[in-house]
């Protein structure tokens, strides 16, 4: 863990505050930011720096998050040849908002500035991202590509489903640049359960994606736990036009309810390879009205052109269903 709540730094600086409130008019002494970030992003390096006279006096920074927890590591430094500078790596859970970074140097007034952290999980969801994955594949036709993703959710409450998800994802270059966004909408996550979410982007160039950047904001957890019906003899199938591909998971979808028709259902795939990694995913659609203890064929073909058939090993499917009392 990289950051803590605020101690004794906190009250060191407001007592620097206090000693140096009149400090550098007239004194020689001056303290400007030279750089600070317009935006940090989870996971990646940071830096401040701050111009100071005299040369050789002694900065403290504190970097303050949107929550109010605090920066660890950065410590005391001295500025050489007028620059004082620190640098640190954001942790991947590094709360996202408006952050501030605060200088303190010898006996001049605290510094203020503030920037913004961007990416990774929302910090009010409880969902955790248990796994993600994705394969991309040139266009056969054109200068864009297309992406097959998949991304596990998991809610660890006990007694609570997650409702109202929306799961934003970011398709991040080597350059840290967002060159697409796919927005997803889940009705719930049940207690204790993770929900597969698969899905597809086309993008604009070919350049390789690096990273998925994946925002998960829930609306209200409630006590539900609603009924999900069963998926069995699962099959990963070629695409009929290019069998290098993945075209189709085909398999069959029980109606276990009791008393209730499902009258229909929306399929979200996690494909695996061999080692157990995430390489894409995909969706599909069951129309067919499904009275208690009848079943069903599906198959989904939506997002999956982008996985190679070679290595799709394995899929994990969440159902999202809708009932009707008989």
């Amino acid at each position: 863990m990289l950051f803590t709540r605020p101690l004794a730094w906190a009250a060191a600086g407001i007592a620097s505050l206090a000693l140096g409130a009149g400090a550098g008019a007239g004194t020689g002494w001056t303290v400007r930011f030279n750089f600070v970030p317009a935006r940090a992003y989870q996971g990646q390096p940071a830096a401040v720096t701050v111009v100071v006279k005299p040369t050789g006096t002694q900065c403290n920074l504190l970097i303050r998050y949107a929550d109010g927890t605090i920066q660890q590591g950065l410590g005391s430094v001295r500025a050489t040849t007028g620059l004082a500078k620190w640098s640190w790596t954001l942790a991947a859970t590094a709360p996202v908002g408006p952050a501030r970074a605060s200088v303190v140097c010898g006996k001049l007034p605290t510094r203020n500035r503030m920037f913004t952290v961007v990416g990774g999980t929302v910090a009010h969801s409880k969902l955790t991202i248990a796994g993600k994955g994705w394969s991309q594949r040139p266009d056969p036709y054109g200068p864009g590509s297309s992406v097959s993703y998949g991304i596990q959710l998991h809610n660890p409450s006990s007694s609570e489903d997650a409702q109202n998800v929306t799961v934003l994802v970011n398709f991040v270059d080597g350059g840290n640049h967002v060159m697409q966004t796919a927005t997803s909408r889940i009705p719930d996550v049940g207690a204790g359960t993770t929900f597969n979410l698969g899905g597809a982007a086309s993008l604009p160039g070919q350049t390789a994606v690096a990273k998925l950047e994946v925002v998960v904001q829930t609306q209200q957890y409630a006590k539900s736990a609603p009924h999900v019906p069963a998926t069995e003899n699962v099959v990963i199938g070629p695409s009929q036009f290019d069998p290098k591909w993945v075209g189709e998971i085909d398999g069959t979808i029980v109606n276990d309810d009791a008393t209730k028709v499902l009258t229909n259902a929306q399929l979200s795939v996690v494909l695996f390879d061999a080692t157990g990694a995430i390489v894409g995913g995909g969706t599909g659609y069951v129309f067919a009205a499904l009275p208690p203890g009848t079943r069903a064929f599906f198959s989904a073909t939506t997002g999956f052109s982008s996985v190679g058939i070679d290595r799709a090993s394995t899929a994990a499917i969440s159902v999202e269903p809708t009932y009707a009392t008989q």
